[in-house]
């Protein structure tokens, strides 16, 4: 056997070798993906359930202050003001879970970067919107205050929505066919009326309301502002907003404009390079959760949420 054999043989063997550590690599990848995945999954699940089903604060929570609350006076009707928070914060932890399992979805599919960063811009909206109204650092009628202010939002905007699409806001067009369905927040209530009885509301209270760009605010609410000030942030929260805004409206810097072209000309996002720029999928539910915790007097999904920050910050999956 000469030495040429030799070195061919060599040559193959590193060749061998070689391919064998990129087979192995792309399956611990992979394997990391699917993990931090399933525990994107997992924190999704918890989230539905805190927004379905009744929270049990501790005795000198500030979620049992606002029980204590007088009744919110809507017109005809009395609402407790700690079933406003809930049911305001709720809608938003929904919205929240529905986002992180598209970002499940499209941390599995490894296919769309922007896609990807715009729905964890999502997540940390929907968190820090469901955050903001159960502030314990505030005082209950602070929370009060920011509670009403994005029901209006929400009214205002399914006016909006309804009327771009041709529909009526009368009230005889949105009463239920049984007729006697008490539905403090459905479709069969007149958007109109509860935002007139809203305002009449905070008029007797003797609140001012502003004339904001497009519904009216008892207290002025904005994401900049929330990224900026809410306690138990750690200041990655504007960042998150301001990054994840940038690449969602064409603003990013050059060295992210090379990576939505890489990530295009072939054909793949890496999951590494979704969790590079998706921050706000991580700092969205920690900022909740964290506040969540302190309202009620008791943590939520520990475990999961633990399991989860380690893998979106490590990128290690843990069996």
């Amino acid at each position: 056997m000469t030495s040429q054999d030799d070195t061919s043989r060599d040559g193959e063997a590193w060749a061998m070798d070689i391919l064998a550590q990129l087979r192995q690599g792309k399956q611990e990848a992979h394997a990391r993906r699917d993990a931090l995945a399933a525990a994107v999954d997992e924190i999704a699940d918890g989230f539905t359930q805190l927004g379905l089903k009744p929270w049990k604060p501790e005795r000198k929570s500030p979620a049992r202050e606002d029980m204590k609350v007088p009744d919110v006076m809507l017109g005809d009707r009395a609402e407790p003001a700690a079933t406003v928070l809930r049911y305001e914060s709720a809608v938003n932890i929904l919205s929240a879970a529905d986002q992180l399992r598209g970002f499940a979805v499209l941390l599995r599919a490894e296919k769309s970067l922007m896609g990807a960063v715009s729905v964890a811009r999502g997540v940390f909206e929907a968190c820090l919107w469901a955050t903001a109204v159960i502030d314990p650092t505030i005082s209950p009628d602070e929370r009060l205050q920011r509670a009403l202010t994005r029901r209006l939002a929400r009214l205002s905007a399914g006016i909006r929505l309804r009327k771009m699409l041709g529909g009526d806001t009368d009230a005889d067009q949105l009463v239920e066919n049984n007729g006697d369905l008490d539905d403090a927040h459905g479709t069969n209530r007149d958007p109109v009326k509860d935002i007139s009885d809203i305002l009449a509301y905070a008029k007797d209270r003797g609140w001012s309301v502003k004339r904001g760009r497009r519904t009216p605010e008892i207290t002025p609410l904005s994401i900049d502002w929330l990224s900026e000030n809410l306690e138990r942030r750690i200041g990655i929260e504007g960042y998150a907003w301001t990054s994840g805004s940038s690449m969602a409206h064409g603003e990013h810097a050059a060295d992210t404009a090379v990576w939505v072209e890489l990530s295009q000309d072939i054909g793949t996002a890496p999951a590494w390079l979704i969790q590079l720029w998706s921050n706000g999928a991580w700092a969205g539910p920690r900022l909740f959760l964290a506040t969540h915790a302190a309202y009620t007097g008791k943590g939520s999904l520990r475990r999961e949420y633990q399991r989860f920050e380690e893998l979106f910050l490590s990128g290690v999956g843990k069996s």
